[in-house]
């Protein structure tokens, strides 16, 4: 998701109010998370009396709006300006920002047999070499799964896109499309056949994603849906950088329910142990990926609630893999709460 840096400035009513009551420090952390940002970094400037909050928001319209809820307690006054990863940027100032895709050829019938030829070189050779072992579990949740399905998983190495594909039945792996970030994977004028936006089409089938771009950006999404494909997603948007899970955007539920096909979660661990976010090298080591069994929502279920369920679904499975010996309940889908809008 993109990034934000939020300069805040107590006036003295707010100054007073710190003295006065500290713990307002950890209140402002959940009020900013609660407005579905997700605080990153938090420092104090002391020679200025101000704080800087590093925060990943899904758009600008929602940063700006995180903005104005500081500034409407009256007690901060409050700017906020786009950021950007720094190799990002220094590769950004040497190429074009443009962006290309999805192509139409990238699900016919010689792309999908090129594809297939390709398999071994460009996952299976991978996850081989790195999964010492892989272990993947639940495959008989598909057993009856018909149609088009939504797979879901946890994000936090690159390597998770080829080990959850890996965990798929064949029928699956041939028939899947993976949402990727337009402004990374798809920018025109890259350096290498393997950073080409066409290189990632043809051999894993990516399609590019506007981050932000709401509802419209979910529209090739919703066609290869009509058409039969199924999806792999990351509901996260970014890998985490903490080992915890971040929190989920809306577009999964979006596409879930406007097309009423099933999601399928699948949790993989020791992955970011293996190739964490910012790193280059791979350690191998043991790797696992679970999958859930499908979560079909209800006719009149709210964006937000199929969100908040399929965050409740995941945070249960890591659960039940980190103690083992504990009895989880089974998530409930709960009211929608007033602090989730549907973006």
């Amino acid at each position: 998701m993109p990034l934000y840096v939020m300069i805040s400035r107590p006036n003295a009513a707010g100054l007073h109010n710190l003295v006065q009551h500290p713990e307002r420090l950890d209140e402002v952390r959940r009020e900013i998370e609660a407005l579905d940002a997700k605080v990153i970094h938090r420092y104090a400037l002391p020679n200025n009396l101000s704080f800087m909050t590093v925060v990943e928001a899904g758009n600008n319209i929602e940063a700006f709006r995180l903005a104005v809820e500081r500034v409407s307690t009256g007690r901060v006054e409050t700017k906020i300006f786009p950021a950007m990863d720094l190799d990002l940027f220094a590769r950004l100032l040497t190429q074009s920002t443009e962006t290309t895709g999805p192509f139409r050829w990238q699900t016919s019938l010689w792309a999908r047999a090129v594809r297939r030829l390709l398999r071994y070189d460009t996952v299976t050779r991978s996850v081989r070499e790195y999964c010492k072992p892989l272990t993947i579990e639940g495959r008989e949740h598909l057993n009856d799964l018909k149609g088009p399905a939504i797979f879901i998983g946890n994000h936090s190495s690159h390597m998770d896109m080829f080990v959850l594909f890996t965990a798929l039945p064949e029928r699956y792996r041939r028939r899947i499309a993976w949402g990727g970030a337009a402004d990374r994977w798809f920018i025109k004028g890259r350096q290498g056949i393997k950073k080409q936006p066409w290189y990632f089409a043809l051999t894993m089938n990516v399609f590019p994603v506007q981050r932000g771009g709401g509802r419209g950006a979910l529209s090739y999404a919703e066609e290869l849906l009509d058409r039969g494909w199924s999806l792999g997603i990351f509901p996260e948007g970014t890998r985490t950088t903490t080992g915890k899970m971040g929190k989920f955007r809306h577009g999964v539920s979006i596409l879930a329910l406007a097309k009423n096909v099933p999601v399928v979660p699948v949790w993989m661990e020791g992955l970011r142990a293996m190739r964490p976010k910012g790193t280059k090298e791979i350690t191998p080591g043991p790797a696992l990926a679970r999958i859930g069994p499908p979560i079909h929502f209800a006719p009149g279920t709210t964006v937000p609630d199929a969100t908040h369920t399929l965050t409740r679904t995941m945070e249960r499975m890591r659960e039940e893999i980190h103690h083992p010996h504990r009895v989880f309940p089974e998530p409930t889908m709960e009211p929608q709460r007033a602090a989730e809008t549907a973006a």
